[in-house]
């Protein structure tokens, strides 16, 4: 039987079937190990190695992500599999941080015992990938397989002792949180182009300046005029409590990072602190405090304790006050931000730190804002702690009579903690209290959006369609589907600017990896049964029939409970068409999410089984399906009824002088009469038919 070790130390084995995954992959092993061994007797070795790899493990294991081996001097790890976060690239980043952190003292060890240099070095690399179980029936292992793992050993190999290096498909997705040293670009087997890597020197402190910004703020007029109005009323000392509700990506960061603009526009002396949630620190407490404190007084987490009390001693005494009631909050302060033990004299309980919050910081934190204005933000509240969750509603008592404006975004997860503040608020401060929902954007304002991204006259109409498809609406989509377009060189920089590249293949386009990882992440919290009927539906299409589905589902007996999860949490919706059940895919992303992850040699024979399923179904109406048939088969490699389906089709279309799509269908049938190697009377047939068809509508 084969393991993987989990979060928790725990041990249980894996099973199901394998899936292409975006995952990020980490390889660490111990620099110059070959020498070390030589030199260390070998028990003592062993020894050495245990200890090295509990340091290893504990931080993948603390910010969720799966051990997939280890080696004699190192271990490789990954992020993604088997439940995606949106932010694993992060999470990879900061475990390995961590683990470098955390070996300091067993080298400082080995230095002191053996006079010998130990270290780590440390790769991380993140791209697609088959994970699952790999092995024969007696030993497998569940691991992760491709060419993306290859690159992250070659990150690995190719660090400097005591330093974490990432490839340029990870640096693209956490520049924002880290501090990076580009290196240039190392030769890596197999690839034709040097690539482009980065040391990691540290983590950024989140501010709230920029919150990840990129795109301009459009279609959001109403809501920034509204937040500014609050803002206002805020600094004539009407105490306000906000909250911006919406689905990840529609722009609640972007329309903070544009109140913040006006804000220091106008008053920049004024008081703006900023705070994030992070679901890996959902089991933290105090984690959004700890957060907005380490921002406000520019506390590293690798800080010392007597680094942090002069940052926390020093800014509180610049503000000004009393000598003991300094002392008395710098100390209570420094409690929240190490959540540690600061002194070496002292433990602080968990009863004396939430003493000194709700009795001590609180208070004194908002009666800052009775003669100041002051906008407090916490970003992202859904992941909130339940202690953060409890303090928040506390410190709601203390607001009235303040110039305290406090903004919370989140999405509307209806299990959250967000919605328990939202309701508390509502009951305690009802006359403060405002609410600002982020809907998608519509066509008009997505065309504007995309127009400023790209910069470019001449985007071909059917690039414009693929990203109002794909996005249906939501800001960070369309900014990923764009960025897509210019990572795969389908934009060009010129003399005269940016222009489409005419030999781009649109149709190719593939769902961009972040957004693919914040989808997969969504479906990873369904049960197994849910999930695997959520994949076969997308191989069906965005929209499909219950009867289809019942046919190639495995569990068709518990099909109509999975559908109502799905629906329950918005993956599909039920629709009608005359009077058949139907269902479909919320976001056509959400669709390729879920068919992207299915191993190819699945789609196929999926492909073949949802064919079957539908001539069975509409055999009374097959014409009006001949195109979707023509499409299975295609997929399933069954080119000899696909070409009799698409052929059917081409009579449809033409029967009703769709030129064009009549055309499409009749090459599709020559290809597929091609693949299966019909009679060359048959392909001339075919070929002639197609001179006709293109002659009449030329």
């Amino acid at each position: 039987m084969s393991h993987v070790l989990r979060p928790g130390g725990s041990r249980s084995s894996r099973t199901g079937r394998s899936e292409r995954r975006v995952l990020s992959v980490i390889f660490c092993d111990v620099a110059n190990s070959t020498a070390l061994a030589e030199n260390i007797d070998p028990e003592e070795w062993v020894e050495i190695m245990n200890e090295a790899f509990e340091h290893m493990t504990a931080p993948i294991l603390r910010y969720e992500g799966t051990i997939g081996k280890f080696t004699g001097d190192g271990m490789m790890a990954f992020f993604g599999a088997p439940t995606s976060h949106e932010e694993d690239p992060d999470r990879a980043v900061r475990a390995s941080l961590e683990i470098l952190e955390g070996i300091e003292e067993l080298r400082d060890d080995i230095q002191r015992d053996y006079g010998e240099e130990f270290n780590l070095r440390i790769g991380i690399n993140t791209g697609l990938v088959v994970v699952g179980e790999v092995g024969s029936a007696q030993v497998s292992e569940y691991t992760a397989m491709g060419d993306a793992v290859n690159v992250a050993a070659r990150m690995e190999q190719t660090a400097a002792p005591g330093t974490l290096q990432i490839s340029s498909d990870t640096q693209k997705l956490v520049k924002g949180a880290f501090d990076l040293k580009s290196l240039g670009g190392i030769e890596v087997k197999g690839k034709s182009q040097p690539v482009e890597v980065f040391r990691v020197t540290g983590t950024k402190i989140a501010t709230g300046e920029s919150i990840g910004v990129t795109s301009p703020l459009i279609g959001r007029d109403a809501e920034l005029a509204k937040l500014i109005k609050l803002a206002n009323q805020n600094k004539n000392g009407d105490s306000q409590v906000v909250s911006i509700i919406g689905e990840a990506g529609l722009g609640k960061s972007r329309l903070l990072s544009e109140l913040r603009d006006e804000w220091l526009k106008t008053e920049p002396e004024l008081s703006w602190e900023f705070s994030q949630g992070i679901p890996y620190d959902m089991g933290r407490p105090y984690s959004l405090f700890q957060n907005l404190a380490r921002g406000m007084f520019g506390v590293e987490l690798t800080d010392k304790p007597a680094v942090i009390h002069s940052k926390v001693h020093g800014a509180l005494t610049t503000m000004g006050g009393a000598p003991d009631a300094i002392a008395l909050c710098s100390t209570a302060v420094e409690k929240i931000i190490a959540a540690k033990v600061l002194h070496e004299a002292k433990t602080f309980t968990a009863e004396e730190i939430k003493t000194d919050l709700y009795q001590v910081v609180i208070p004194a934190f908002v009666a800052a804002a009775e003669e100041a204005p002051k906008i407090v933000i916490f970003d992202d509240l859904q992941w909130s702690d339940d202690a953060s969750k409890d303090l928040i509603i506390h410190m709601m008592d203390y607001l009235i009579g303040t110039k305290m404006m406090i903004i919370f975004a989140f999405r509307p997860d209806a299990d959250s903690p967000a919605q328990e503040i939202r309701k508390e608020i509502q009951s305690r401060n009802s006359d403060k209290y405002s609410e600002i929902i982020i809907d998608p954007l519509g066509t008009d304002h997505t065309n504007e959006l995309i127009d400023e991204l790209l910069q470019i006259k001449d985007i071909p109409q059917e690039a414009r369609n693929l990203v109002l498809r794909k996005a249906e609406g939501n800001p960070y989509f369309v900014e990923e589907v764009v960025r897509w377009f210019v990572d795969q060189e389908m934009v060009h920089q010129t003399v005269n600017g940016l222009e489409w590249n005419e030999a781009s293949n649109i149709t190719d386009a593939t769902i961009p990896d972040s957004v693919q990882a914040l989808l997969m992440a969504r479906m990873d919290r369904l049960s197994a049964d849910a999930k695997d009927t959520l994949q076969l539906a997308s191989v069906i299409g965005r929209a499909f029939y219950h009867r289809i589905l019942g046919k190639i589902s495995d569990s068709s007996l518990e099909l109509d409970m999975q559908l109502t999860t799905l629906e329950s949490h918005e993956m599909i919706q039920t629709q009608r068409d005359k009077n058949e059940l139907q269902y479909m895919f919320k976001h056509e992303l959400a669709r390729d999410a879920a068919y992207s992850s299915i191993l190819l040699r699945r789609r196929r024979s999926l492909h073949l089984r949802v064919a079957e399923a539908m001539e069975s179904v509409f055999e009374d109406s097959l014409e009006d399906n001949a195109h979707r048939l023509g499409y299975h088969f295609s997929v399933a490699k069954d080119h000899e009824r696909a070409m009799k389906y698409f052929e059917m089709a081409t009579d449809i279309a033409d029967g009703m002088n769709a030129k064009t799509e009549a055309e499409n269908h009749l090459r599709n049938a020559i290809s597929a009469a091609s693949s299966f190697k019909a009679p060359e009377e048959k392909i001339s047939s075919l070929n002639s038919r197609l001179t006709e068809l293109v002659g009449a509508g030329a």
